[in-house]
């Protein structure tokens, strides 16, 4: 693409093609994400920068989005696992502190009894996961609010030569309690690689931001894990670039679930 003085750039042409949702949700989409991306500029979070949005499809065939190229790719095997997890745990401060106008998420009692409908077939951990069913009847806390990404995790980030670049999918950023956001990427961290890593991870981020973390929202999204089959697309969002220990991710979850549990 030519800029006005003639130089040319990279961007990115971002399709909602159609996949699992209909025009007037994938419209939704690409309008949050722009409007998203607008106010990002300026805040020092690094993402890319709008430059047109088709919702419709009236231009592209379908919902598009075009925005500048962050430098950088996906790294899902890092040299230095405390830089990587540092970077990670800076990047999203910066996101929650970021001044940016966003809607609200609310989270119903029936959103969240929804997250475990069931204690999991395949858990050794079961008094864990009753208790968080016990916890989940009751209505959610009252917790301070933040302008999230709302799927903050390691498919979504950038990086170049050992440096985080990019925070890219801005399509569900909202405003909700930053826990969500700390619980979505240590669950997605467990998942992949460990709980030492997920914890590391959540103390990197307390330290650098001095905030008090509420556990119910890590089992909030822990839970997912029980209606969710992250053994079938985690696999797929891979694609091969790092190692997956499909048998151990259960009694990785069950481990993760037990060190909020034991926060309470």
């Amino acid at each position: 693409m030519a800029g006005s003085d003639g130089s040319r750039r990279q961007v990115v042409l971002r399709r909602w093609t159609g996949t699992g949702t209909d025009t007037t949700q994938r419209a939704h989409q690409v309008r949050r994400e722009a409007t998203t991306l607008t106010g990002l500029a300026g805040t020092g979070v690094p993402a890319p920068g709008l430059l047109a949005a088709d919702p419709t499809g009236s231009d592209a065939g379908v919902p598009a989005l075009l925005m500048t190229r962050v430098p950088g790719r996906v790294d899902l095997a890092p040299t230095d696992p405390d830089r990587w997890l540092g970077d990670m745990a800076s990047t999203l401060a910066r996101v929650h502190d970021a001044r940016v106008d966003a809607p609200r998420d609310p989270v119903t009692l029936d959103r969240v009894r929804a997250r475990a409908i069931r204690v999991p077939g395949w858990t050794s951990e079961r008094a864990a996961w009753e208790t968080t069913l016990r916890i989940f009847a009751q209505p959610p806390p009252a917790s301070p609010e933040t302008f999230t990404h709302n799927d903050y995790q390691h498919f979504n980030l950038l990086w170049q030569r050992g440096r985080l670049t990019g925070v890219v999918d801005w399509a569900s950023a909202c405003t909700a309690p930053p826990e969500r956001d700390l619980g979505h990427c240590r669950l997605n961290l467990a998942v992949l690689y460990s709980v030492d890593w997920a914890e590391r991870f959540r103390a990197i981020y307390i330290a650098r931001t001095g905030r008090a973390l509420d556990p119910y929202w890590d089992l909030y999204e822990i839970a997912s894990a029980a209606s969710e089959d992250w053994a079938e697309f985690i696999p797929r969002q891979v694609m091969g670039r790092a190692p997956f220990d499909r048998a151990g991710m259960h009694a990785r979850i069950d481990e993760l679930l037990l060190t909020a549990v034991n926060r309470l």
